[in-house]
């Protein structure tokens, strides 16, 4: 069965049904192994962004500093630092 999916993190349709989450379908992409919904309603920020947020904290800047230069939120930046810590070790 083929659909016209495109995955939003590597632009593959090679994706395929991977569920439901709050009653809407996910999909998962078989390239990147992304899992995504088709409409989004959070805001999504550009790797570069990310990058640049995680080398602001490698530098000492601490997290409401950084949410002040980027204007994002705290809780955010503090998601992607966690996360990034944890895919180093």
């Amino acid at each position: 069965m083929r659909n016209n999916i495109k995955c939003p993190n590597c632009n593959s349709s090679n994706c395929v049904k991977n569920g439901k989450v709050n009653g809407r379908q996910t999909y998962l992409c078989k390239e990147c192994y992304s899992r995504f919904l088709i409409k989004r309603n959070k805001k999504r920020y550009p790797q570069s962004v990310k990058k640049e947020a995680i080398k602001l904290y490698k530098e000492g800047k601490t997290l409401t500093e950084i949410a002040n230069i980027l204007n994002i939120k705290v809780q955010t930046i503090h998601y992607w630092i966690k996360k990034s810590s944890n895919l180093e070790k």
